[in-house]
Order: structure tokens, then sequence, then C-alpha cells
């Protein structure tokens, strides 16, 4: 099974994702997609993290760069090679049938393959304000920009780079509301919907 995993900033989806994938014993990108994709172009991790969401205009142009050769790549902006080595990961870990995928579109990357569940997390804004202001010391005025600036650059990244909208119940299988279930139930509801998605694959 495949799962992608969209998620507001504070959600815990992140963290979720990690758990389903120790759960179901499959692999878990996230942050390692970063490191692969520094490796890959030369780039510093850090440098990856800063450019990976800008919008590139156009993710189909994004996918029609992987016939571009070596000569061309320094014609290409750096957004968008980024974006093409994080899309030609996402690919080439689907093709070995199983993985958790964090953010980066692979919803939209994925989605003409069956044995994918797309999953969008979200919660509250009490709940996501003491998550953030826990895990990065903030005061609670510091997260709710933190918060606000962070879904705003990752719906612009998305609504430009895919033709889905980003947190939009048509856009993926599963919206689970982190902040009603918990970090563990929104676990338990991912894994128990992989499940039902098998069974009903192999009645097929």
């Amino acid at each position: 099974m495949i799962i992608t995993i969209g998620r507001q900033f504070g959600s815990g989806g992140s963290e979720i994702g990690r758990k389903v994938a120790e759960r179901l014993n499959i692999p878990y990108y996230d942050k390692n997609i970063i490191d692969h994709v520094a490796d890959k172009l030369g780039f510093s991790p850090q440098y990856v993290k800063e450019v990976e969401e800008k919008p590139t205009g156009s993710f189909l142009f994004s996918m029609a760069m992987y016939s571009y050769g070596s000569a061309a790549e320094g014609m290409v902006p750096a957004e968008l090679r980024v974006s093409t080595a994080q899309t030609e990961f996402i690919l080439e870990k689907a093709r070995e049938g199983r993985g958790v995928f964090v953010g980066r579109c692979s919803d939209y990357i994925l989605r003409d393959r069956e044995d994918v569940l797309s999953v969008f997390v979200y919660a509250d804004m009490a709940t996501r304000i003491r998550s953030v202001v826990a895990r990065y010391n903030l005061s609670e005025r510091e997260a709710v920009r933190t918060i606000q600036q962070t879904d705003k650059r990752r719906a612009l990244y998305y609504n430009t780079n895919t033709q889905h909208r980003w947190g939009a119940r048509e856009s993926y299988d599963l919206l689970l509301d982190s902040g009603v279930f918990g970090l563990d139930g929104t676990v338990d509801a991912i894994v128990h919907s992989c499940k039902l998605l098998e069974a009903k694959r192999n009645i097929r």
C-alpha cells in the first residue's frame, strides 16, 4: 500500500505519517527526500528546504523536464530542478509498491495508481497553536503567524503545481481531524482504511 499525506502545519501530519509507516512496516519519505535531492543536484539540504515549496508555475512543465539533458540544466531555475528531482524520486520509490509520502504534491504525482490512499490531516487552530508552541518554543502570536505563513505557502505551491485544490475534500480520499482523533487515533484510522482498501482490491 502507498499512503500520501497532505497536512496543515501543526496538525501532526508528519508524525502521523511516520507512525503509520512504523505500524505497516513500510518506508517513510519526508525530510529524507530533501537529503536525496540535495545530494543529486549538489545543493545544500538547507537550500533545498528553502526552495522546495516555491511554485514553479506548472507541474506539467516540471514533469516534462525529465527529457532534458544535463546541458540544459544550467538554464532551468533551481526551484524547477528541485521539484523535478522530488517528483522523480517519489515515482521511483512508488514503483517499489509501498511507502508513506508526506507532502510535495505526492498525492497528485501518484494519482493514477490504484494502490494509493491519499490523506489530508487538519486540526482546529487551538490544537495547532499548542503543538507549534511546544515544538518550536514560540509565543502564541509567533505560532499563529508561522501557521498562517506555512499553510499559505503550501497551498500556493500545491494549487499552482497541480490541477487540484489544497485541503479540499475532492482532492483526497480521506480527510482526518487530528484535533478530534488525536495523533494515535488518526494513525488508527489511516491503517484501518488501508486494510479496507486492500480487502476491496483482493475481492476484485
